[in-house]
């Protein structure tokens, strides 16, 4: 077993390419104008290849874009012009030189912390990189989607001489959700990548937002402005420093 993302970058996009990530785009923005009137620096948790920082940085915006995959920041490199800057970091322990506006983890980035410790180090991160006045927008994906889309399903994904498997299981007394990737490359032996991730149910997060110094401000459903139901996929906190 290898490091999650560390075969998988330079066919990342195209495993996801039927994720619209201009309307994804455009829904963060919204939100970002829904709180704040002239936000200027923001930082991106977990950036993977950088879709979302080139559409900050289109648009003017100072981003800066981090993650813990040094590959994934190979291929975000390509896309870090204008004002997108890209730096490798932890997200349960980071600091930075300049507080922030507007900071978002998306893409079920922080169900990748699956110790209770390791979600709130990386809340109390979040908040020591922000504004007194700044927002902090997150999601975590739900028991219902791992259930409903992902449980022993297998998926295959072929771009030229490259295949990915893409097999997924989930153990619901643990809530862990076990992805197993594994990359055969033309001319090499094949590669697996082990992922795994944490359910978190809303009122755990909301608990350790509240220990880390920040509270809740908002709760959406699947990028929308509903609140969230049973059938969400995804849901997304707003939160802010503690006043």
């Amino acid at each position: 077993m290898i490091k999650p993302y560390t075969e998988i970058p330079d066919v990342y996009d195209y495993i996801l390419r039927h994720v619209d990530y201009e309307r994804w785009y455009r829904y963060i923005r919204s939100l970002i104008f829904r709180y704040m009137k002239d936000p200027q620096y923001i930082l991106e948790i977990g950036c993977g290849t950088g879709r979302f920082g080139a559409k900050f940085s289109r648009d003017d915006f100072h981003v800066f874009g981090m993650d813990r995959s040094p590959e994934m920041l190979k291929v975000a490199k390509a896309r870090a012009r204008k004002n997108f800057r890209i730096f490798c970091g932890d997200a349960r322990r980071f600091a930075v030189a300049r507080k922030f506006d507007f900071i978002f983890s998306v893409h079920d980035t922080l169900n990748y912390l699956t110790e209770h410790a390791d979600l709130l180090a990386a809340f109390r991160s979040a908040g020591a990189a922000l504004h007194d006045e700044g927002v902090f927008m997150f999601d975590l994906t739900t028991e219902h989607n791992i259930r409903r889309f992902f449980d022993g399903r297998v998926s295959r994904h072929v771009r030229g001489g490259v295949e990915v498997t893409w097999d997924n299981r989930y153990d619901p007394a643990a809530r862990m959700v076990y992805s197993t990737l594994t990359v055969k490359r033309r001319g090499a032996a094949a590669r697996t990548e082990e992922h795994a991730q944490r359910i978190y149910f809303i009122d755990e997060a909301k608990a350790l937002l509240g220990e880390a110094g920040l509270e809740l401000v908002d709760l959406f459903s699947d990028y929308t402005f509903d609140p969230p139901s049973e059938r969400t996929i995804m849901v997304n906190f707003v939160a802010r420093k503690r006043r």
